[in-house]
């Protein structure tokens, strides 16, 4: 699900002002004031936007899952809400937030949940190019894949290169800094799409298992989006698992290890037929109960702008 929030052209702007302030003393109080802020905004995760910023980082090999540790732990029972896009809706009762990584640096809904009694999992892209992200630039060396299908200015990464492996981590380190407590990985399924890379299934398990284990090493619970061929191979890994559509495109049972392993599975469905009309809704979240999953009925946006949930 494409975000778009911090834009690179942005940043450039209030750095462009940043420098205009030096030469003029007529500029307007109110745009410095403006630039001011969003350096403000940054500042949490300024410690990772340097370009040295991953050389002392050693990766965990991933061979053996890190099951040990300080990180919250869901069961099936907890609950929860999904909004990446819009002003963020507190209304929701749910154990857990999944909302946007970057979007907290403006937002700053982290501390009025923590305050709540919400847990934060923060969403980001782990498999492709974004460039809005403000740590963009530590990418630009890297080689860009095909455009991510309905989003042309989104370009598959390498997941096969350890630096852009370590630039996820980097990620990570700025989740701990923005008070995350755990992460969303997306768009970690590249063997099933075209991204000008060749990228097997196993190439994506390895990736998946060591970016699981780096966000247990930092206090993190860690959920896996989707990807159903990998589940039987990842339970030990993975703390949740965020699935959009399984009901739709009858893929549901791929995800019961995740349930017989006390985790949860957040399930999001779109079709307007179980949004609009009760008795079609029932009966969906009728078989969600019985596969134990927590489906909730969102806004193909994401924008909160309504929530229906099956429990």
């Amino acid at each position: 699900m494409k975000m778009c929030r911090i834009s690179k052209l942005c940043i450039a702007f209030v750095v462009s002002v940043a420098l205009a302030a030096c030469e003029s003393d007529s500029l307007d109080t109110d745009v410095i004031e403006g630039a001011a802020l969003l350096a403000d905004d940054l500042e949490p995760i300024s410690a990772f936007l340097k370009a040295d910023t991953t050389d002392k980082l050693i990766l965990d090999d991933g061979l053996i899952p890190i099951t040990d540790g300080d990180w919250p732990r869901l069961t099936v029972n907890t609950t929860w809400n999904w909004q990446l896009n819009g002003e963020l809706n507190l209304e929701p009762e749910a154990d857990v937030y999944v909302v946007d990584m970057f979007a907290q640096l403006t937002d700053k809904s982290v501390e009025p949940l923590h305050a709540l009694g919400r847990r934060v999992i923060c969403y980001f892209s782990a498999g492709t190019y974004e460039p809005w992200r403000p740590d963009i630039e530590l990418f630009d060396s890297f080689e860009l894949g095909n455009p991510y299908i309905g989003f042309d200015d989104e370009n598959w990464l390498n997941i096969n290169d350890p630096e852009i492996v370590k630039l996820m981590v980097n990620r990570m380190d700025m989740a701990v800094a923005i008070g995350c407590d755990g992460v969303e990985l997306d768009n970690v399924d590249a063997f099933v799409n075209e991204t000008g890379f060749d990228i097997t299934q196993q190439d994506a398990l390895v990736y998946v298992r060591i970016l699981a284990n780096e966000a247990h090493k930092r206090g993190l619970a860690v959920a896996l989006k989707n990807n159903v061929e990998l589940v039987p191979d990842v339970v030990d890994y993975f703390d949740l698992l965020i699935n959009e559509e399984c009901f739709q495109y009858d893929e549901c049972e791929g995800y019961l290890p995740i349930i017989s392993a006390g985790k949860p599975v957040f399930n999001a469905e779109y079709t307007l037929e179980h949004i609009n009309d009760p008795v079609a809704r029932e009966e969906l979240c009728a078989r969600s109960r019985a596969f134990g999953f927590q489906t909730l009925l969102l806004p193909l946006k994401l924008d909160g702008s309504f929530r229906l949930s099956c429990r």
